[in-house]
């Protein structure tokens, strides 16, 4: 998962019956500990077969908010392996 800088990006896969995956995250700025997105599923209503399925979709997911919430303030880092 890529980071940013000054945000804390947390997430937890959670299985579901019949084999499917949930994700909830939660987007936290480093500096004050404010919760800028409280813990949530960001797809309720679509569960996935497999947890690379729906950390790549949680990728998309929140480059997307983290844009619509800093604008340019916040700035990826490079991705670590």
């Amino acid at each position: 998962m890529p980071e940013y800088e000054g945000l804390k990006i947390v997430y937890e896969v959670i299985m579901l019956p019949k084999d499917k995956w949930a994700i909830m995250i939660e987007i936290i700025r480093r500096e004050d500990g404010e919760v800028l997105m409280a813990r949530h599923n960001p797809f309720p209503r679509q569960p996935f077969d497999t947890k690379l399925e729906a950390l790549d979709h949680v990728n998309r997911y929140v480059a997307q908010a983290v844009k619509g919430l800093e604008g340019d303030n916040v700035k990826p880092l490079r991705r670590r392996a």
